[in-house]
This record gives structure tokens, C-alpha cells and sequence, in this order.
């Protein structure tokens, strides 16, 4: 005969008796433990697998980084490259910005006067006339070869700053002033054209000056500084692509047409400066490779000849060097 072991304690008061089966709270606690332990396993389980794939996830984070930041230094290697070009080119030129400016002080310095009247740039004496036209004589166009024609028309501001058909909404000079009322000397050029039509650079250089404020009128404004001291602005832009210090190349995108400033509808003011002093840019924007003298006959108030012979001597030095490499 087999007895049923079992411990059976009998609690008695008032209340009556009351037995408590041991065998039975043993089994429930033992359950209640196991019943935690699995718990926790399938919990750490959860958490490892969890882990496991955090883990995994930021492996192959890091992967895609790491080859981006690989590939963002071969970028930057080739950036650094084009800009050491660049920099070689600026200078170049620059080595010779004193020489030029002696150049024109010694045959010019007469025709290009630091005055903040600027209504008096067209008034050029007719003596200076006969002496510029003595300076064009003297440039024997047909002797430039066609290499020093793009090194040229490469670093001095040419052509449109809009890839559009041109339409003139204010002249250059002396203007009566649509917002202001007022007669005054307009330094530039109004070139027609709808919002947010892109505007590039007309040669090579650096920006000098991107700013987003009013700027005295202009609105959103760009001036790059050329070669050979030539400067040009591009105002009352809707947005700048380009920041301070850049340099761009000739055709680069540099921002949008807009209306910012004192402006009374969208279109582009764009001047062309020589030495601080604005000069007439339609000369300039209608200047090409086909017409390649004709900016010697409208623009007399820089001395070419001069110019011309820096920019030779420029391109002699630089040939050298390449062949001696």
C-alpha cells in the first residue's frame, strides 16, 4: 500500500479551522518561478536578437559612411587640385596687377580719374580722344593669336550674364531714377528678365562680396574680382548660389534674377568696374570672339596697349615654365 506523503497544516481560532495543503503551494511557487525564469530567458533572447541587429544596423551605417567620407576625400582631393589651378592662374595675373596699374597711371592715368561723380565719366576731353585713338592705332589685333584671344576673353568680363535674349530696361549713365525721382548717374545696366532666371559669371575671379542685406539699393548682391582689375556686380538678385571667397569660373552659376532692393519689377543691374571706377557693360556684354576688336574702339578708358602687353608677357612666362617642366 503506497501513502501519499504530503505535509497538511491545521490553523484553528474563532473562525473555525483552516488547513493549508504544503504540497500545493509548493508546486504553485515552483511554477511561478519557472514561469519567470522562461519569461527573462525569452526576454534576453528578445534582447540579444534586438542587439544583434543594432549592432548590425550600425556596421553597416559605419560602411556607408566610411565610403562616403572616402568618397567626399577624393572629391575634395580633385577640389583641391582644380583649386590649386586656380590659384596658380590667379597668381600669375596678380603678380603683375602693380605693373599694370603703373602701366596705366604712366599712359592713363589721365583718362581713368578717382572721382565719386560718376556722372562725369562720359565727358571724356577731345585731346584725350586724339591720344586714345593714337593708343588703338598702335594694337595690331591681327597679330593676337587665337590662344591669346581665349586667354583674354577667359579673365576680362565679356558676353551676357543671362543666357536669354537680351532686353535693355535702363542704360547706362545719366538716368532719371524711376523710384526716387531724381536725375542720377545709373552705373550699370537693367537687363529684363523673369523671376529666378539664372545669372553666371562673365569671367573668371573670386567673390568678393555675397551678400543677402539691402546693400545701399542693390538688394541681394554679388561683385567678383577679376583679373588685371576688373570687377563686376550682379544686384537685386532673388538668391546667391555662391559665398565669399569662392572663386567661379567663366559661364559658373552664381545666383537668380529677382527684384530685392530698390527695384520696381524682376531683372538684373550688372556692372563692370575697372580699377573701382564703373564702365559702360554693354560694351562688354556685346564683346565675342567675332568682334574681338571692337571693345579696343568703344572702351578707350583703359590703357589695351599696356593690358595687352602684360597678358603676353603673362602667357611667354607661362609657356616657359611648361617647357621646362
Amino acid at each position: 500500500m503506497k501513502f501519499d506523503r504530503r505535509l497538511v497544516i491545521m490553523i484553528t481560532n474563532f473562525n473555525g479551522t483552516r488547513h493549508i495543503n504544503v504540497d500545493v503551494v509548493f508546486k504553485k511557487v515552483v511554477a511561478y518561478i519557472l514561469t519567470f525564469i522562461l519569461t527573462s530567458v525569452v526576454f534576453v533572447i528578445i534582447g540579444i536578437f534586438l542587439l544583434k541587429h543594432e549592432i548590425a544596423q550600425t556596421y553597416n551605417k559605419k560602411d556607408i559612411l566610411t565610403n562616403k567620407f572616402m568618397d567626399m576625400q577624393s572629391n575634395n582631393e580633385g577640389l583641391n587640385i582644380t583649386l590649386d589651378e586656380v590659384k596658380e592662374k590667379i597668381a600669375l595675373i596678380g603678380n603683375q596687377y602693380i605693373d599694370i596699374e603703373n602701366s596705366l597711371s604712366s599712359g592713363g592715368n589721365d583718362i581713368m580719374q578717382d572721382s565719386d561723380d560718376f556722372g562725369d565719366y562720359e565727358d571724356i576731353p577731345t585731346s584725350l580722344d586724339s591720344r586714345t585713338s593714337s593708343l588703338i592705332r598702335r594694337i595690331d589685333t591681327t597679330s593676337i593669336t587665337a590662344l591669346q584671344r581665349t586667354f583674354i576673353m577667359q579673365f576680362i568680363p565679356q558676353g551676357k550674364p543671362l543666357h536669354i535674349s537680351l532686353h535693355i530696361s535702363g542704360q547706362y549713365g545719366r538716368r532719371f531714377h524711376p523710384i526716387l525721382n531724381i536725375y542720377h548717374v545709373h552705373t550699370g545696366i537693367d537687363i529684363s528678365a523673369p523671376l529666378n532666371t539664372s545669372v553666371y559669371a562673365t569671367a573668371d575671379g573670386v567673390v568678393d562680396w555675397a551678400n543677402d542685406g539691402d546693400n545701399g539699393g542693390y538688394g541681394k548682391l554679388i561683385k567678383i574680382s577679376h583679373s588685371f582689375g576688373f570687377r563686376t556686380y550682379y544686384a537685386h538678385l532673388n538668391n546667391i548660389k555662391v559665398q565669399r571667397g569662392q572663386f567661379v569660373k567663366k559661364g559658373q552659376l552664381i545666383g537668380l534674377t529677382g527684384s530685392t532692393g530698390r527695384s520696381t519689377g524682376p531683372h538684373l543691374h550688372y556692372e563692370v568696374r575697372f580699377l573701382g571706377q564703373p564702365i559702360n557693360p554693354l560694351n562688354f556684354v556685346e564683346w565675342d570672339i567675332q568682334n574681338f576688336s571692337s571693345i579696343f574702339e568703344k572702351e578707350r578708358r583703359i590703357a589695351w596697349d599696356s593690358l595687352l602687353l602684360i597678358i603676353n608677357k603673362l602667357m611667354a612666362k607661362s609657356k616657359r615654365e611648361e617647357q621646362l617642366q
